[in-house]
């Protein structure tokens, strides 16, 4: 497994790209990062079948379109989140190119790229279908606006919920101390450096 990784401006989104062995590839939130998402993908030759977003914000699906019509690739969202895709393209100063899903995660396997073993894990808190995605064989979470480098996500923004974060950051305090984790804003760390403050944490 090969990963790439870009810290995307304007607001420093993490935008993933994973590939296995034989070529076959999937991308985790395009955020605003689009054109070197799609140039890696072209220079190394891969073929992307997925596009999975962590949550529905527009700084995290921003390049869903463009990466979408230029792989044919197909996207893929927590149900609960689709809505965000389907509806809302905009914000004050900011369109977002509208893109709706193909698939509708729930928890658990997903089956895009039979070589890459990743687990959807539904960690709502930041929105209602935040998702992280977890590849126990090699030891890596991508967790989106879920988990930071000694930090969490909003909950105070719509869809934002205070109990669930809390049990969503349990849930990520409880995989192995070596997780390798990769957010959706700033730098990578593993769980074993945020436990110090993870476990247990409480909102107020």
């Amino acid at each position: 497994m090969k990963i790439r990784a870009w810290r995307v401006p304007p607001f420093d989104n993490g935008t993933y790209l994973i590939a296995d062995d034989h070529g076959e590839a999937i991308a985790i939130d395009p955020s605003m990062g689009e054109r070197a998402l799609l140039a890696a993908v072209k220079d190394d030759g891969l073929r992307l079948q997925a596009i999975l977003n962590t949550h529905g914000h527009p700084d995290h699906v921003y390049g869903n379109k463009a990466v979408k019509e230029a792989t044919r690739a197909r996207l893929a969202i927590h149900r609960a989140d689709a809505y965000r895709l389907a509806s809302s393209s905009s914000q004050p100063g900011f369109e977002v190119p509208l893109c709706r899903a193909d698939d509708l995660l729930d928890e658990g396997p997903v089956r895009y790229v039979a070589d890459l073993e990743i687990t959807a894990l539904h960690t709502p808190g930041h929105t209602e279908g935040s998702t992280c995605f977890y590849l126990a064989r090699e030891g890596t979470l991508f967790s989106g606006d879920v988990l930071f480098a000694g930090n969490i996500g909003r909950v105070d923004l719509p869809g934002g919920d205070e109990d669930a974060m809390e049990r969503s950051l349990a849930r990520l305090a409880a995989l192995p101390a070596d997780t390798l984790v990769y957010p959706g804003h700033g730098a990578t760390t593993t769980i074993a450096t945020e436990l110090t403050w993870l476990r247990g944490f409480r909102m107020s």
